[in-house]
């Protein structure tokens, strides 16, 4: 059991999670409010056995036993999507469920090393990336946006097959056809066995977010998604719903400030294509579009009885919408002055995609790079994953014009 979100929780707070079904994140206070949905040790009904936190501030890098009287196997639930692994707040929401396993103390261990394993990788993973990225857009830059390729073959490790199919595609193929593959092997991987991705180094934290897309994962993807759409032709208006569909759909990414993200970014790339002129009306009815698209594709996805925390919030209303956008601020805000270390890298990249931003000629896909990263600290609450990253892939479109031309040419040709 997943006790609470951030990089601390309380018993206190784990406590109100457990009442109330609903998380608050550490660096916003970390203890819901709202009606209770469940009363403790009354009569009748499942009985669930749990521990919680001990009293005072915990580091929020430890699971919890749980158990459910009568029922054999793992726990589970809709908000993990992970077998042996379920939220504080599954309780009260009615959401447990069990499902076979052979040898449920081994599969527990092993998943709870897992964790532990991509929580020690993922920054020094994300550091190293972000160095090789930048390194070689500077000195080699037709192989940069191959890195970025590789990297996302390689964070599915967990399916060595689907690993090794995809660094073949990054390598090998023609970059828009490579970048196509990223796509179409992920979308396989998250439909298939959402466990892969959910427990990749570079895939959700298991605190608070627990499977699909996450803001790193759909940082990374947004180049890859931009650049199979520009440079295969007609064929790149699939490539651009199959990225919608990896990142916002409710059975794979599910991520609904990525969904807005590359809806932007998207939008972007075909008014730079058609060269309109960026009025007040045009910026307008460009923001209209973007809601109305990406609320269409959860709307066409819901209609297949697919649900997820994002269609769940959407289901709130506006004003809840608006309070959550409020709260991801606050929180990007919090998480950059967290420390000397996360400012530093926010501030850098941000000099860095403003310099990048200035140079000339502007370019189409560089545009809707920048312009997607832009609404993503808008609507995403990790700054520093969205601009260490963005800032490496637009670099790496800044130094490779010739290549990706070159490229585009073999892709149509």
């Amino acid at each position: 059991l997943v006790p609470g979100a951030g990089p601390e929780v309380t018993r206190e707070g784990a406590l109100a999670a457990l009442l109330r079904g609903r998380l608050k994140h550490d660096l916003l206070g970390g203890v819901p409010t709202g009606p209770a949905l469940l009363e403790l040790d009354r009569p009748g009904g499942p009985v669930v056995l749990i521990s919680l936190p001990p009293a005072g501030r915990s580091t929020n890098d430890r699971r919890y036993p749980i158990a459910l009287l009568g029922s054999t196997g793992l726990l589970t639930s809709g908000s993990t999507r992970i077998d042996g692994l379920v939220s504080v707040t599954d309780i009260a929401t009615g959401r447990l469920r069990a499902v076979p396993t052979n040898d449920a103390v081994e599969t527990l261990e092993r998943l709870d090393d897992r964790i532990d394993s991509n929580d020690r990788l993922r920054l020094p993973l994300t550091i190293l990336l972000v160095s090789l990225v930048v390194a070689l857009a500077l000195a080699r830059p037709r192989l940069a946006l191959r890195v970025l390729l590789v990297a996302l073959a390689a964070n599915l490790w967990l399916e060595q097959w689907l690993a090794l199919l995809a660094g073949a595609a990054a390598l090998a193929l023609p970059l828009g056809l490579a970048c196509s593959s990223i796509l179409v092997i992920y979308l396989a991987s998250l439909g298939l066995d959402a466990e892969t991705v959910a427990l990749s180094p570079l895939g959700p934290s298991q605190s608070g977010r627990f499977y699909g897309v996450n803001n790193l994962l759909g940082t990374l993807l947004l180049a890859p998604a931009l650049v199979g759409a520009a440079l295969l032709g007609r064929a790149g208006v699939l490539v651009g719903a199959l990225g919608l569909l990896v990142v916002g759909g409710n059975r794979f990414g599910a991520d609904g400030g990525g969904l807005v993200v590359l809806t932007t970014a998207y939008l972007v790339l075909a008014l730079r294509w058609r060269r309109i002129e960026v009025t007040p009306r045009v910026l307008a009815l460009g923001a209209a579009g973007v809601v109305a698209l990406a609320l269409g594709v959860l709307a066409l996805d819901a209609l297949t009885g697919a649900e997820s925390h994002v269609t769940r919030a959407v289901g709130d209303g506006p004003v809840a919408l608006a309070g959550d956008l409020a709260d991801r601020l606050e929180l990007s805000v919090r998480r950059t002055l967290a420390s000397p270390g996360a400012t530093a890298i926010v501030f850098a990249g941000l000099a860095l995609l403003a310099w990048i931003a200035t140079r000339r000629p502007r370019r189409p896909l560089l545009d809707a790079l920048l312009a997607g990263l832009a609404v993503s600290l808008l609507v995403n609450d990790t700054p520093a994953d969205v601009v260490a990253i963005g800032a490496a892939a637009a670099l790496a479109l800044l130094r490779a014009p010739g290549a990706v031309a070159a490229e585009a040419r073999s892709d149509s040709g």
